[in-house]
This record gives C-alpha cells, sequence and structure tokens, in this order.
C-alpha cells in the first residue's frame, strides 16, 4: 500500500471520529482513554512525518502550550508553526491508562485507525530517509532534493486540519451528561480547546493551499529487500513491487552489482519501454544502446542479496516479455491501466544501474574481450585468434555506450504520468559531465565512431 492509500484512509478516520463525536456522548472512561491515547498518537505521529520529509525537527526545541501559542502568533515560518502546533497537541496534563478491554466507541476505534495509518506513511518515508542518516533509495535522495515535499507537507496539513475539527467535537463529547467524567478528563478537553484556538487550522490551510499543484507523493511505497525465492510476479503491481525492491537494493548496496544486474537491468528498461509504448516505442535508443553494451559484458556472477535482487529483476522481465508478446488489445488495455506506473520506475532503474556500474568498474569486476592480434600455429597456414578477457576501464567503447545509454534513460519521458516521475520529476543524476552526454550520443549513427573492443 502506498502513501496515497493511507492519506486518505487516515482522512477518512478523522472524518468519521468527529462525526461520532456529535452524534453519540462517551460511554464509558475505557472508550475516553483509548479516544484520549489515540488522539495523541495523530499529532505525534504527523509531527514524525513531518521530521522526516524535512529531514529534521523544524524547531529544535518544542515549549509548552503557552510558548507555542506566542511562535503560533508570528507571521511566516508556517512549517515550524506547524510543526510546533502539532507538537504541543500532544501534551496533556494527566496521563490515562490504556484500556484493557475492547474498545467498542466508534470515536475511539476511528481515531487509533488514523495514528496507524499516519504511523504507516512515517514508516514508508523512513524506509526511504531513516532518521539520522542518508537516504537508502533513490527516491529518498529525490525527497532530499525537496522532490514531493511540499505537498507531503501539504497532505500532513489537511490531515492535521481534520484533526482540529476532531478537538473542536472533543469537550462537547466529554462532557455530555458525563459530569464525574467531564471532570476526570478535563485535562483532555482543555488540550483539544487549546489545540482548536490556537490557530493551527488556519496554519494548515495556507500549507495546503501552498501544495496545490505540486508533484505529489501517493505513489511512494515502502522500500522492501528483495526476497528468496523472487515471488511470481502477475500483475503491474508486482512488477513494480519487484523492480523497486531490486533496484532499493542495488542501491544500497552498489559493491553487490554485477553483469547480470547491469544486463538484466538494461533488457528490463528496453522490454518495459517497448510494452508502454504500445509497440511504436519513442525515444528507445538509450534503452537499447545500454543494452546492446551490456551484452558485451562479462562479470563474477552475483552472491547472497545481489544474486536475489538479479532473481527479482529476471521475474519482471519475464512477465514483461509476455505481455508484449500479446500485442494489439493486450497492449492498450494495459497502458490504459496502471502500466505506466512501470515506465515512472525506469529513470531510477537508469541512475541505479549507473551507480553500480561506477562500483563494479572500481572493483574491477567487469570484462570486456580483448584484442588479440592473429597468430598462426606452427606447421598451419590458419591464422588464429584466441578469445581473451581483460578487466574492463571506463575508456572502453563498450562502457561508454553504457553510460551513453544509462545517460539517455535517467530522466522520465516529458508526457509521462507515472507516479513516482510526477514525485520525483528530477532524479538524481551521478554527474553533470554525463548530463551533457545524451544529445550527442543521440545524434550518432550507428556503427560510426570508434570501433568496439573485442
Amino acid at each position: 500500500m502506498t502513501v496515497g492509500h493511507w492519506y486518505r484512509e487516515a482522512y477518512q478516520a478523522l472524518r468519521v471520529a468527529a462525526t461520532a463525536m456529535g452524534q453519540r456522548p462517551a460511554d464509558s472512561a475505557a472508550d475516553i482513554n483509548a479516544a484520549v491515547i489515540a488522539r495523541s498518537a495523530v499529532y505525534a505521529q504527523l509531527a514524525r512525518a513531518t521530521e522526516l520529509l524535512v529531514g529534521a525537527r523544524p524547531a529544535a526545541e518544542v515549549p509548552d502550550r503557552a510558548g507555542a501559542s506566542t511562535i503560533l502568533r508570528r507571521r511566516g515560518q508556517r512549517l515550524t508553526q506547524l510543526y510546533v502546533g502539532l507538537r504541543a497537541a500532544t501534551i496533556v496534563d494527566r496521563q490515562f491508562p490504556p484500556s484493557p478491554a475492547a474498545v467498542t466507541a466508534e470515536p475511539a476505534r476511528s481515531l487509533h485507525r488514523a495514528a496507524d495509518a499516519v504511523a504507516v506513511i512515517g514508516d514508508i518515508l523512513a524506509s526511504h530517509v531513516p532518521p539520522g542518516q542518508g537516504p537508502r533509495t533513490p527516491e529518498g535522495l529525490a525527497i532530499r532534493a525537496g522532490g514531493g515535499v511540499q505537498s507531503g507537507i501539504a497532505e500532513i496539513a489537511r490531515l492535521t486540519s481534520n484533526a482540529v475539527i476532531v478537538d473542536i467535537a472533543l469537550p462537547g463529547w466529554l462532557n455530555h451528561g458525563r459530569g464525574h467524567l467531564a471532570e476526570i478528563y478535563r485535562p483532555a478537553a482543555e488540550t483539544a480547546r487549546w489545540t482548536a484556538n490556537s490557530g493551527l487550522g488556519g496554519i494548515a490551510r495556507e500549507l495546503i493551499a501552498a501544495g496545490r499543484g505540486q508533484p505529489p507523493l501517493d505513489g511512494l511505497d515502502i522500500a522492501r529487500s528483495p526476497l528468496n525465492p523472487a515471488p511470481s510476479v502477475r500483475t503491474v503491481d508486482d512488477a513494480v513491487a519487484a523492480m523497486a525492491a531490486a533496484r532499493s537494493s542495488m542501491w544500497q548496496n552498489p559493491g553487490q552489482v554485477t553483469g547480470a544486474h547491469l544486463q538484466l537491468g538494461t533488457q528490463l528498461g528496453l522490454a518495459v519501454h517497448i510494452l508502454v509504448s504500445g509497440g511504436a516505442p519513442r525515444m528507445v535508443g538509450g534503452w537499447r544502446q545500454a543494452a546492446i553494451a551490456a551484452a558485451d559484458l562479462r562479470a563474477t556472477p552475483p552472491v547472497g542479496a545481489g544474486r536475489d535482487a538479479a532473481a527479482e529483476l529476471a521475474e519482471v522481465l519475464r512477465w514483461a516479455r509476455t505481455q508484449a508478446a500479446v500485442g494489439g488489445d493486450g497492449h492498450a488495455q494495459l497502458r490504459d491501466k496502471q502500466v505506466v506506473r512501470l515506465s515512472s520506475e525506469l529513470p531510477f532503474l537508469a541512475v541505479t544501474l549507473h551507480r553500480g556500474l561506477s562500483a563494479a568498474l572500481q572493483r574491477g569486476e567487469l570484462f570486456v574481450k580483448a584484442e588479440v592480434p592473429l597468430a598462426r600455429p606452427a606447421g598451419s597456414l590458419i591464422f588464429r585468434a584466441t578469445k581473451r578477457w581483460r578487466s574492463a576501464v571506463s575508456d572502453d567503447d563498450v562502457v561508454q555506450d553504457l553510460n551513453r545509454g544509462l545517460a539517455q534513460r535517467q530522466q522520465p519521458d516529458n508526457d509521462g504520468r507515472g507516479t513516482v516521475a510526477r514525485a520525483f520529476p528530477r532524479p538524481p543524476r551521478p554527474r553533470a559531465s554525463m548530463a551533457q552526454t545524451p544529445t550527442r550520443a543521440a545524434d550518432a549513427v550507428p556503427g560510426q565512431g570508434r570501433r568496439r573492443t573485442r
């Protein structure tokens, strides 16, 4: 499930909780305890998601509610004000024990669902941008470069606005017909009133407006590890998950990338590009050039996690070739549904393969055919050449062709509407000099230029 799914789940749960509080009063202390605890958890998880998106705490220290009120009244600094307001909203002057019994009240159940959904959003973000560490995936690198952050903050602000609506209804839910409970839960009611009157809702609305039209994070999913054995790919969702797992593993462990990954990855990129183009591929030269070049490389076989990543790529490649073989209506049906999500994975696959290629060259684990002069054995009239391999270097024609092919594919198509392409419109590039190479490579005529090393 993606970030977009959990945003919608949390949004709906908060709306249900606010509506239920206006329909039926609190029945028991257990239900109230559960609702109050879940309410604080919602704000705490929203603050955590904010930290993960921006890469640090927007405010070094969180003051008490009086200090937070002062900060919320200032002009500007909307992100800092949102974070301070979220943290201050979790403060309740009295601790309430969790209920050992099953919760039956709808407000408590819905608030628990909302807290859990926002927690999953935080877990997904942490799998790409773990706190206190560098980005673990290409998506994480793009987030740290600002991709999708503004729209992500807007979604957090939208959930905050709904949480404030819950706080508007909470005091009445606690007080209605339960005098002794109202006194016990006065601290919770006071916290809710403070949040409702603090101006946090207005700050959230400004951030929502600022995020309109920005690339969304809806398609971001958790970065899982490759599985052993590789699960069978039957749907587009399966293919996207397997591709993301393989490239995330290669990104985190570039030292495990071998020629098998380069060959499978470039063949997969070519197959997917042809598939999403419906048999009439445009700008296919990059992946085609990369696949041809990678096929001329040799390397030691992958092991461990690298072997699992290669198996995931091989399974997606099998599925993509099967889909391409359907042809005709099969292409149209697949393209009309979700196959563009595969296309949006390709820029990240390209930059990951490029990173792995550089690491493999540094380790001396890639090999190309060495030029061997013709020799005539003694007593023979025939000249012979023995096939020999040597370690590849960056100046080899085959390596440069692979570099150029991958560089051409590190930008999504102009008309691409894939989820990840919209969330991260500018994937990370390995080197500025490489960005200038695709134009020259695209204009070159195949077969001209330097002779390929054999």
